[in-house]
């Protein structure tokens, strides 16, 4: 049997070690939210997508995402 003075300072280790793990696994969710918001951000904040691709005829066409403003008016 160990003397209570270890006894005690092994919890309070432990218990160090646990607080630190609780930490960087708290800081480690919010960078991983972070980096998620950003991207959302960028690509709400992002001009008209244009992508180039090249067709059997080798001709080079500009083609981008649809948007809501492309919807054609209802007359």
């Amino acid at each position: 049997m160990s003397h209570p003075d270890i006894h005690a300072a092994l919890g309070r280790e432990r218990q160090k070690t646990l607080l630190a793990d609780a930490e960087a696994a708290r800081t480690a969710r919010q960078a991983r939210l972070h980096r998620r918001q950003a991207a959302i951000k960028v690509q709400r904040d992002a001009p008209l997508l244009a992508h180039r691709f090249t067709w059997l005829s080798a001709a080079a066409r500009g083609l981008r995402l649809l948007r809501p403003e492309d919807e054609p008016a209802a007359g």
